[in-house]
């Protein structure tokens, strides 16, 4: 089967722990999945502004983070009784495409407000720092 979108989309580790943290039943995984795998048609040139409407969802780069290319994906939809979900989200380097440059799933949260606490902000810089060194850094591709 090919692959289509303009990126593949994986998830990180930690942010498995957190839907499952979020959401025991697995039919509000599989929505919380369905709803990440559109960041496979995020658009392929960089965005020129800080926030943009994809498919049925908007998203927006996280202010404090943006030179970090971490994001965020705003999910309006009630899913196993949380609203306003976020999808906290990683571009990585557009450079290394195996076969397509890869968009990471670094947490995924319930969020009452607008604003990132900074214990939000240290958890998404360290694990975007994991991704980069375990996939990124120390690892060759062709």
């Amino acid at each position: 089967m090919p692959l289509d979108g303009n990126y593949r989309v994986r998830v990180f580790r930690p942010a498995w722990s957190d839907v499952r943290k979020w959401f025991p039943r697995t039919r509000h995984k599989i929505e919380v999945r369905s709803q990440a795998l559109k960041l496979r048609f995020w658009p392929q040139k960089s965005p020129s502004d800080d926030r943009g409407v994809l498919l049925d969802l908007d998203w927006s780069w996280i202010r404090a983070l943006r030179s970090l290319d971490i994001g965020e994906l705003r999910i309006d939809d009630t899913i196993g009784g949380h609203d306003n979900i976020r999808i906290v989200f990683f571009r990585g380097d557009p450079n290394v495409r195996i076969p397509l440059p890869i968009i990471w799933i670094l947490a995924v949260l319930p969020k009452k407000g607008d604003d990132w606490t900074t214990a939000n902000y240290k958890t998404f810089k360290a694990r975007r720092t994991l991704v980069v060194e375990r996939f990124y850094k120390y690892r060759e591709f062709e």
